[in-house]
């Protein structure tokens, strides 16, 4: 049984869509990390790559206020 989001404008899905990929390859990092050490492993990644997801998040959201405030 498939469940679908609702998305309230593109930027939601951008964001959801990019929070799937991050999963999918941090699960590919882990199937791959050495044993014992896949957290550590995970956690590098994800201050290595995590932060430009969170940076890309924050535009959007910065740039939705911006045009929501130009219209208002």
């Amino acid at each position: 049984m498939e469940d679908r989001m609702q998305f309230e404008n593109d930027e939601e899905r951008l964001v959801a869509e990019q929070a799937l990929l991050n999963y999918r390859e941090l699960q590919k990092l882990m199937k791959t990390a050495p044993h014992g050490k896949g957290m550590a492993v995970m956690e590098q990644a994800v201050r290595e790559k995590g932060f430009e997801q969170m940076r890309h998040t924050l535009s959007l959201l910065i740039n939705a206020q911006n045009d929501g405030q130009k219209r208002g």
